[in-house]
């Protein structure tokens, strides 16, 4: 029996409360001093407080004056994101790892009135280490008391910021951890340009991780033909096969050792037997070295 989706719990519980929603409940100006006192609330921003424990990725969104999106929001959900660091490119990572912060603003919010993510007391001004995604009042109003955007709404602010294929890794995550069903797909295309109509259409939540997503993405756009976690008898499950011959095995940014890396070779060995090529690529190759992975893949098709 198929599971159903994964309902978003981080949307569902009230982090955040301004001066006037806890006056609405009958607290007095007194009671809400005494819990700020007490630590029973945090202050956030002037009229903004948050419930002990928050997330400080939220926190610090709301502060701004917005709700967390795209990379932060993703970061907060747990789902994979690609590298977004102050000084990245595609050639090179950051030398920095402090993760930009991405906020969902209201476009009618005047920037005068956002604020320090660490210092409420201090105007915004010119931080390279936080993205505005200005975006629909209501839809931020709706979201600040989560502290986070809707998923179709993150991932939309995610395609703004990112290539397709890297986008679309994001996609895959949140199709495999189940805060997507494939049936929200045509919505999440509805909020984006035509053009990238079918990299959503090629979404497919069986990939374990993003990496997987960006390489079958890359090479399906060189015109390849390839098969996500792919099961081949006698091997068990692949990352990916191209072309019906190669595997390709991403390792990740973690490395393999003990007995993953001992079932790692053994499997390699396996593939040989069966007239298999295998190429495994790293985090590191895959997103700042592509050129070098495709003529590796492809001189290895032409030899197998």
């Amino acid at each position: 029996m198929r599971r159903p989706p994964r309902t978003d719990t981080i949307c569902a519980v009230r982090d955040f409360w301004t001066t006037a929603d806890l006056k609405a409940r009958g607290k007095t100006d007194r009671e809400i001093r005494r819990a700020l006192r007490d630590g029973a609330l945090v202050g956030v921003r002037p009229g903004w407080f948050a419930r002990p424990g928050a997330d400080p990725v939220l926190v610090r969104a709301v502060r701004v004056g917005g709700a967390a999106t795209a990379h932060s929001a993703a970061r907060v959900r747990g789902l994979w994101i690609p590298p977004d660091v102050q000084g990245a490119s595609f050639r090179r990572p950051a030398p920095v790892r402090t993760p930009v912060l991405r906020v969902a603003v209201a476009k009618t919010t005047t920037t005068a009135r956002l604020r320090d993510p660490d210092d409420p007391s201090r105007a915004l001004g010119d931080r390279p280490d936080v993205g505005l995604h200005w975006s629909d009042p209501a839809m931020v109003r709706a979201a600040r008391p989560g502290g986070i955007v809707p998923v179709l709404t993150m991932l939309r602010d995610v395609f703004r910021v990112e290539p397709p294929e890297r986008a679309l890794a994001v996609v895959d995550s949140a199709l495999h951890h189940r805060f997507l069903r494939p049936a929200d797909l045509p919505a999440l295309s509805a909020l984006l340009p035509a053009h990238l109509a079918p990299v959503v259409a090629s979404a497919d939540g069986r990939a374990e991780s993003g990496i997987e997503t960006v390489v079958r993405c890359l090479l399906s756009a060189a015109g390849l033909r390839v098969e996500p976690q792919a099961e081949i008898p006698g091997i068990g499950r692949v990352d990916l096969l191209v072309e019906g011959r190669l595997i390709v095995e991403v390792d990740g940014r973690q490395w393999h050792d003990g007995d993953a890396f001992e079932e790692d070779r053994r499997r390699d060995l396996v593939a040989a037997r069966a007239r298999y090529r295998v190429l495994r690529f790293t985090w590191h190759q895959v997103l700042f070295r592509w050129a070098e992975v495709e003529a590796a893949v492809l001189a290895a098709l032409v030899a197998a």
